[in-house]
């Protein structure tokens, strides 16, 4: 490196990930044995090794060894159906007032709400570093106000993220009741959310940040859902699943995926490698699509093959799993046999007794349930739990996270989230002990998997099949030759990129740098250095403080929980804040806060998780009031800040003092940013 001079390589630090972290260990390595061999005598180390052996153990000792039965088994009243409407409605008409302002595009309304209007218009997309479907909801919101030209304004751009932004307060409330158990806290959750400045301003601006933090969240809500009801699983048992009509649909498949193959690369491929005119296939593109389209037809062979032909084959009875592990098989004839997980030793495990007829009861501390082989789970005696939902929710996750996808690459994170939650589940098999996480046998998950894939890539391609009409390429190849120049773009086209508002990805849950979407001096002459003449208005994405920082505490609190007392949906929330975060923080792009925001909802519900506990220990005649004030201050701050939200003008000093971090002095924070023109 020394002496070729090698170009953006730093000769004295070659392998910062690796040298870095290494020579941190030795420091601490160095202190630590010098405590341990200079500093502490003999007698007095093993004292300590047995004061923190006993901390360790009785760490341990606080987690359960059993789930509770109630969780997530409360169900939506009428009650609840109606408090979900009313915070709906209030959600769409806080956002929808003066929801025109400005009437001209700002921040990448450039790109978003041009490539709509290209759309209607009929010619090629502008924007392409993403996929269409957030840009095709946009123009469909034109249409809803005459099309193009007709359309063309800031109504039309902005109308259905300001619907969209109102259901996802829905979708919160939804959850937050599965979580909490309370009607009391859903509602708190659909507050915060539908009063937070970052759900607000995102609601109300033409991209697709507000799209894809609510599929986000059905993703994760229908996910849920198909992990509760797969906590009691029944399904025929066949005497032998991989015999000849299983292997002979897999052979017979591979000539048909290699003629779907052939198909959909029989039009040549546009050697076009342009992106203004067009996005074209290389030779390299070519190949791929071919291998792109082998292994998406052979995988729908396979899905069939386990789907259908499977079912078809003569079976031997039923077997139904439980969410402990336990495996009942019922034959045609004769009593069920009962295989239970090992059991737990430890006093303070769950009872469980089997009847002859494969039904378990499962007891503990605080709820009973019951778990039939008919494909129903009771808690208590009420029926709460039926396996044959598990298909219902199972659909809804995978459409929802194909239109995902089909939004915006980072959808894959939360891919990568299901799939770790899915194989945590299902290696609980091999742990010698009950399962405390829901049903190991619940999730088939060569089926599961292979319908995330089979199901995301079919609404993926079918979302391209505007832009392939209009212009932007013809074939498959030149499809694959676009993903293509979308990972480059992203990978090093801005790369080395700055802009005033970007962030590192460490800054985002501390509010560090909120991004300014618009900025504008209405002060001309002489008041233009008055501070206190009119006017300035602004457009910065400012969380509400009282809900956004509160998840500094609340998440790894509800991560806390999750371990402590086996709660699949506290589990499923703490991870989901951190896989869609923490991945940023290697990736090459230049980053801005609005990348975080699918978070916030996470955020809301953590918080009512925390609000719930802490409340739980005030005396009863106070807890009202707690709750009150809080909702008080949530719905006054944003009331205070919403003049920076919605663009209102003020006088630069009204502006200046709704800058907290500049008004406070916090050193090296500054909410002032470099504005257009400045």
């Amino acid at each position: 490196v020394m002496e070729g001079k090698i170009q953006n390589v730093n000769a004295t630090d070659l392998w910062p990930r690796v040298s870095h972290p290494a020579s941190l260990a030795n420091v601490v390595l160095f202190f630590w044995l010098g405590y341990r061999y200079l500093g502490v005598a003999p007698e007095a180390e093993a004292a300590a090794e047995q004061r923190w052996d006993a901390r360790v153990r009785a760490l341990a000792a606080t987690a359960r060894r059993w789930f509770d039965p109630r969780e997530g088994v409360v169900a939506l009243t009428r009650v609840d159906w109606l408090l979900i409407g009313g915070f709906v409605a209030a959600a769409f008409v806080v956002a929808i007032v003066n929801f025109g302002w400005p009437p001209e595009k700002y921040f990448d309304e450039i790109y978003f709400a041009r490539s709509a209007g290209e759309y209607l218009r009929g010619v090629p997309q502008f924007e392409w570093t993403h996929p269409p479907l957030t840009k095709l909801l946009i123009a469909a919101s034109m249409s809803l106000f005459g099309g193009y030209p007709r359309g063309d304004v800031a109504e039309g751009w902005r109308f259905l993220n300001v619907l969209i932004g109102a259901l996802e307060v829905g979708v919160v409330y939804a959850f937050a009741k599965r979580v909490t158990a309370s009607t009391v806290y859903a509602a708190l959750a659909a507050l915060c959310i539908a009063f937070d400045g970052f759900h607000f301003v995102e609601s109300r601006i033409s991209t697709g940040e507000i799209a894809i933090s609510a599929l986000i969240l059905v993703v994760l809500y229908a996910f849920y859902r198909y992990w509760l009801a797969a906590q009691i699983r029944v399904r025929p048992r066949i005497a032998s699943p991989l015999g000849v009509p299983f292997w002979a649909t897999l052979a017979a498949g591979v000539p048909l995926a290699a003629a779907f193959a052939w198909l959909a690369n029989l039009q040549p491929a546009r050697h076009v490698t342009e992106i203004a005119n067009g996005i074209g296939a290389t030779e390299g593109a070519t190949r791929t699509s071919y291998a792109v389209a082998f292994l998406y037809a052979y995988l729908g062979v396979y899905l069939v093959a386990r789907l259908v032909v499977q079912r078809r084959k003569p079976h031997a009875g039923t077997s139904a799993s439980y969410a402990d592990g336990t495996v009942v098989t019922l034959p045609e004839r004769g009593p069920a046999a009962v295989v239970p997980p090992p059991d737990d030793p430890s006093p303070d495990g769950p009872k469980v007794d089997y009847a002859r007829d494969g039904t378990m009861r499962y007891k503990t501390p605080v709820a009973n349930a019951q778990f039939a082989p008919s494909g129903v789970m009771s808690v208590d005696g009420t029926p709460e739990i039926e396996a044959s939902s598990a298909r219902t929710w199972l659909t809804v996750m995978l459409v929802a996270l194909g239109l995902l996808i089909s939004s915006k690459w980072n959808g894959l994170y939360d891919v990568l989230l299901l799939w770790l939650v899915i194989a945590f589940v299902v290696l609980q098999r091999y742990t010698g002990r009950r399962a405390l996480y829901g049903n190991p046998r619940g999730f088939s998950i060569d089926v599961v998997v292979g319908l995330m894939v089979f199901v995301s890539a079919t609404i993926y391609a079918l979302s391209y099949i505007p832009t392939i009409v209009l212009g932007n390429g013809h074939t498959l190849a030149d499809l694959i030759a676009l993903q293509q120049q979308m990972f480059w773009y992203h990978s090093h086209g801005v790369e080395h990129s700055t802009h005033p508002y970007s962030s590192a990805w460490w800054q985002w849950p501390i509010m560090e740098i909120p991004i300014v979407y618009w900025y504008k001096d209405f002060r001309t002459g002489l008041a233009a250095s008055n501070a206190y003449a009119c006017c300035v208005g602004e457009i910065i994405a400012i969380p509400n403080p009282l809900v956004f920082l509160l998840g500094l505490v609340s998440v790894p609190y509800t991560a806390w929980l999750a371990w402590k007392e086996r709660n699949k949906g506290y589990m499923l929330l703490a991870a989901a804040y951190f896989v869609q975060w923490l991945p940023w923080a290697r990736t090459p792009r230049l980053l801005f806060e609005y990348h975080f925001f699918p978070n916030l909802a996470v955020i809301v519900l953590c918080d009512v998780i925390l609000i719930q506990r802490f409340v739980a220990r005030a005396a009863p005649a106070t807890r009202r009031w707690w709750l009150g004030g809080y909702a008080v201050a949530v719905v006054a701050l944003f009331a205070y800040f919403y003049p920076v939200l919605a663009g209102v003008p003020l006088s630069y000093d009204q502006w200046h003092h709704r800058m907290w971090p500049d008004i406070l002095g916090v050193p090296g924070v500054s909410w002032i940013l470099p504005h257009p023109g400045q």
